[in-house]
């Protein structure tokens, strides 16, 4: 029985972020640490654009500018799980 709430998406894991962006890199998951810089490993805005549209369609509320402030892996699994905008740096 249910009580007719949407649980909304599950939370997603910090090695979900970083399959899903070494899949659209073309790199293995394990060049990508949890605090590597995404854009010195040639993630552009259109990629991240790409990864936003495919992260909304899945339920996930994204804010494209606040992936930009802090392109890492940790952050994004941080705003991904509704952890709001980046931490000071």
């Amino acid at each position: 029985m249910t009580d007719g709430t949407d649980p909304g998406p599950a939370a997603v894991t910090t090695d979900e972020v970083r399959n899903t962006v070494a899949a659209v890199l073309k790199v293995a998951p394990g060049r990508i640490g949890d605090d590597t810089d995404l854009v010195e490993l040639g993630l552009d805005s259109l990629r991240m654009m790409r990864l936003t549209g495919r992260w909304r369609r899945s339920g996930l509320t994204v804010d494209f500018p606040t992936l930009t402030a802090e392109p890492t892996v940790r952050a994004w699994a941080r705003h991904l799980n509704g952890g709001g905008r980046p931490g000071p740096g």
